[in-house]
């Protein structure tokens, strides 16, 4: 009886063996063959910014195998033997890029059709990293009903996936670098037009220096200030009295370029991970900051922000609560981020009942923002922001089934 069991024990050891074995040496090769592959192994973390600003300023000064290497591994290690200067875009060329994933393809459709509304003539592209991010069910939806929009796999570019790992925030300053436009107009997937896009790439500011930022809400801190001072070599740039808001942003590749770079940096995995996002809330203000590394003059619509939403009242005071607006010197309302749904989480349906708007005076930031203005009430909007609103209403039903 005991013989038989023993029998037992080896053939149930074997049979484990057969199965288990191959397993743990399958993940064995799989590990090593990730481990040690150069991009990997020889890449340079740059923990000190001092260090990377003086290396990025060099690189464009006299650029070298050995700084391509280290600044950017993810591409001198690509197999298909791009360069970086691969992509600046074809000549004279402007568009729109919008990022999106599986979880806010929702919304980005609802932007896709909204800026058919605002009879938006630039050309679309949509840009993600591999089909994990954004699925093949969901590239079909877009080929199928906007074959005019080029979908955009970074994983596919050269840049490693790897190694990059972009799937937030982080994948925008990337996007801008791989986009086929020069002139690039990058907007959130939930931002919501009440202008053609096209007129912000005739705003003087932007013609002055080849990019336009907008304002958030928050001022900069000194602590942020001290921070950008310690790894600023030589610049002679003055600092923005607020955050950056990055829901739209515009960029002149063929005048940034090497800023771009820069900022593209600060977003790579381990700097971000270790440095960045630990003083800067995602990659907002890694825009401008990218910019005064290289010594590179940035703009930003000098107006402060403005709420977008449904009036109320709280303690006798009359509040609009919704989402961030964005307006120009004239008062002109350009643009908002948050959709016309309350929250930005797609599993909540709820609509926002869009009422009106106001100019900044004391906020309440949340999920769903509320804005109190001593001076102003709330504006009401003209006829034609009223048609857009209803339309984009209308979209953002029908793409949610509500």
């Amino acid at each position: 009886m005991a013989s038989l069991s023993k029998k037992i024990s080896r053939k149930k050891y074997c049979l484990i063996s057969l199965i288990i074995f191959p397993l743990l040496l399958l993940i064995y090769h799989s590990y090593s063959l990730y481990n040690d592959s150069p991009a990997i192994t020889q890449r340079k973390i740059y923990l000190n910014f001092t260090e990377l600003t003086s290396d990025l300023r060099e690189y464009f000064s006299n650029p070298n195998a050995n700084l391509t290497e280290k600044l950017f591994p993810w591409i001198y290690y690509s197999p298909n033997n791009r360069t970086v200067n691969d992509f600046k875009g074809e000549k004279n060329s402007k568009g729109i890029v919008i990022c999106t994933g599986n979880e806010h393809f929702g919304v980005a459709l609802v932007a896709i059709k909204a800026l058919e509304v605002v009879e938006n003539e630039l050309p679309i592209e949509v840009i993600y990293s591999t089909p994990s991010d954004l699925s093949q069910e969901n590239q079909d939806i877009l080929r199928k009903h906007y074959s005019n929009i080029r979908l955009i796999d970074l994983s596919t570019m050269s840049f490693n996936d790897n190694y990059l790992k972009l799937r937030g925030w982080e994948i925008k300053p990337y996007a801008v670098l791989a986009s086929q436009f020069e002139q690039v107009l990058l907007m959130d997937a939930d931002v919501l037009f009440f202008e053609k896009p096209s007129l912000l790439f005739q705003h003087d500011l932007y013609n002055q220096t080849g990019s336009l930022f907008f304002y958030d809400r928050p001022n900069i801190t000194k602590g942020h200030i001290n921070w950008v001072e310690s790894f600023s070599i030589q610049s002679n740039r003055s600092y923005p009295q607020r955050t950056q808001e990055s829901g739209v942003v515009l960029i002149d590749k063929s005048r940034l370029f090497s800023g771009l770079l820069a900022i593209c940096k600060l977003n790579d995995y381990h700097e971000r991970h270790q440095i960045t996002y630990e003083h800067l809330y995602g990659d907002k203000d890694t825009w401008w900051i990218g910019l005064h590394m290289m010594n590179i003059s940035y703009s930003f619509v000098p107006t402060l922000t403005a709420g977008i939403g449904k009036i109320g009242k709280k303690k006798k005071q009359t509040i609009l609560c919704g989402h961030l607006l964005h307006y120009n010197e004239e008062k002109t309302l350009l643009w908002w981020n948050g959709g016309i749904l309350k929250s930005r989480s797609e599993s909540k349906k709820d609509l926002l009942n869009i009422e009106a708007w106001n100019e900044e005076g004391q906020w309440r930031i949340g999920i769903y923002s509320c804005l109190t203005n001593h001076q102003q009430t709330p504006k009401k909007f003209t006829f034609r922001q009223q048609q857009l609103l209803n339309s984009y209403h209308q979209i953002t039903k029908e793409v949610f089934h509500i």
